[in-house]
């Protein structure tokens, strides 16, 4: 009796399993069908029940099949997985094949053997796997995209014919959706969906599921006859043609978000499937990575489209401002080179014009150099340097600027430095900025100290000056363009450290700041040995 009831649970534990559990004979007829093989394979117990396996096995594998299982039958092995060498697959009642995995076992009854198959459909995981595959491929995909022309021919590619027969891809347009891309497996209805772009912005009536994205952006489902249901609603002519040639059975509208803004739909259709609620998640998916890749492409545009107007007021600048500038700077100094004709007063005024000349070219100078090293063109020619004349020449032009407001310039040279990689030129121009924020900042009377050191493999220039300092919070922002300690400071633009730190990192060096208030300021930089 305890068996017997042993027996009648464990039947019961099989029927309701979700698994296929079927039995067979040592002739490879089913003895034993459960609830869930004939949920998997389609067929009843009544149905199959006294038919070979075979029925269960794609055609192309049956031979293949019948000689492992009459091999495994010999073997002393009692289980094993059957998909331990390939990938399985079964077969429904339907013909649809599908990938599986199973383990197979045999168990001896006196004379006879029962072989005893566990089956799992392995299609939704399958289908997973792709889809995990799919979206990290798109995401790899979108991301190498640079303008959003460019990412909205992705992803409408990306779509078909993966998830769809068709789809448009439409940016937001005020109150309506412009076509930025399509896409269609016929290439002659894509040419009529490229049309529905060069048409227009497509406004939709209140009853196009369009207009219910613009009022709330949720995917929206047509199905089934999504073509009449899409015909009635619309009145783009464009539209209405493309419609018509997709004849549609279903079509899905997925709203694309980004930042919380509406930015866009996609579109997809099918012509002879609907879309079940795997599919909804897998596109929404979807939606959601082309969402982050359009509005990254828009930034990216929006930055291209800046750098272009920079460019092309760093051209005015450069040009049609220089210019003038180069005619003040010429005349005041041609007028001042004539003292007999210009009285004190006069002469006064001209050395002012003078100065603000310079300014304004240093200044042009500096904007152009800065706009050089964003495009990666500040170009430097290092040649091998001894450190003592390449700090000599550098500050003997700064000198005037040091007796100006009374302060003492000292260079400190260490003995026997080796040679470093520079170019002269750009050197003095970063140690003119260096050395002229010190003497902005330094009391009258005070002392600016400039010393060369060696390093491990490179020599050291710093600049130290016993100004008022700057305060800790502060130091990160330094080298930040156009920031100035306080406003009642600003000399310039506050693009001097800036530029400082292009030249000196296009040389291979590094630069750096030290300070505290009240105690001064040390700016230090390397340049890389001959």
């Amino acid at each position: 009796m305890p068996n017997r009831i042993t027996h009648d649970i464990l039947a019961e534990i099989l029927e309701i399993a979700s698994d296929a559990v079927i039995c067979m004979d040592a002739l490879q007829r089913i003895t034993f069908f459960n609830k869930g093989a004939e949920a998997i394979f389609g067929w009843t117990p009544d149905e199959i029940i006294g038919q070979r396996i075979e029925t269960l096995i794609p055609e192309r594998y049956r031979g293949n099949h019948a000689r492992q299982a009459a091999k495994f039958g010999r073997s002393k092995v009692k289980a094993r997985l059957m998909s331990e060498r390939r990938e399985i697959a079964g077969v429904r009642k339907n013909g649809e094949e599908f990938p599986a995995e199973a383990a197979i076992s045999q168990v001896s009854q006196g004379d006879d053997i029962v072989f005893s198959v566990v089956l799992r459909d392995m299609t939704v995981r399958k289908r997973l796997e792709q889809r995990q595959r799919f979206l990290a491929e798109a995401g790899e995909k979108l991301a190498s995209s640079f303008g959003s022309s460019e990412t909205l021919n992705h992803v409408a590619r990306l779509a078909v014919p993966t998830m769809a027969d068709g789809c448009i891809l439409g940016n937001r347009v005020g109150n309506g959706f412009l076509a930025g891309a399509a896409a269609h497996v016929d290439p002659g209805i894509e040419e009529m969906l490229d049309e529905v772009g060069r048409a227009g912005p497509l406004i939709p009536p209140k009853d196009h599921p369009l207009a219910e994205i613009l009022e709330k952006p949720s995917p929206v489902v047509l199905q089934p006859n999504a073509a009449s249901r899409l015909i009635e609603t619309s009145v783009n002519p464009a539209y209405l043609r493309a419609v018509k040639a997709m004849n549609p059975q279903s079509a899905l509208f997925l709203p694309l978000v980004a930042r919380d803004q509406l930015i866009g739909v996609l579109t997809l259709f099918r012509t002879k499937r609907g879309f079940d609620r795997d599919d909804l998640g897998f596109a929404e998916d979807f939606a959601r990575l082309a969402a982050l890749a359009l509005d990254n492409a828009r930034l990216h545009d929006t930055m291209r489209a800046s750098l272009r107007a920079r460019d092309e007021m760093l051209g005015v600048v450069s040009h049609d401002l220089r210019n003038p500038v180069a005619a003040v700077k010429m005349l005041s100094r041609t007028l001042l080179r004539v003292p007999e004709n210009v009285g004190a007063q006069a002469r006064e005024s001209i050395e002012l014009i003078a100065q603000a000349a310079e300014q304004m070219d240093a200044l042009i100078r500096d904007l152009l150099d800065v706009n050089r090293l964003d495009a990666g063109k500040l170009t430097i020619s290092p040649v091998p340097v001894d450190p003592s004349v390449l700090l000599t020449d550098s500050l003997q032009t700064l000198r005037p600027l040091v007796e100006e407001k009374v302060i003492s310039l000292d260079l400190q040279i260490e003995t026997a430095l080796p040679k470093v990689m520079a170019d002269r030129e750009r050197i003095q121009q970063a140690l003119s900025n260096l050395v002229g924020n010190a003497i902005k900042f330094s009391p009258t009377g005070s002392k600016i100290v400039v010393v060369a050191r060696g390093g491990t493999d490179d020599v050291i220039i710093s600049v130290l000056d016993s100004g008022k300092g700057i305060a800790a919070e502060h130091l990160p922002k330094v080298f930040d363009r156009y920031w100035q300690s306080s406003r009642t400071d600003r000399e310039g633009a506050g693009l001097g450290l800036a530029i400082a730190k292009g030249i000196v990192e296009a040389h291979g060096g590094r630069i750096w700041i030290k300070s505290r208030p009240g105690e001064g300021t040390t700016a230090s930089f390397t340049l890389p040995l001959a």
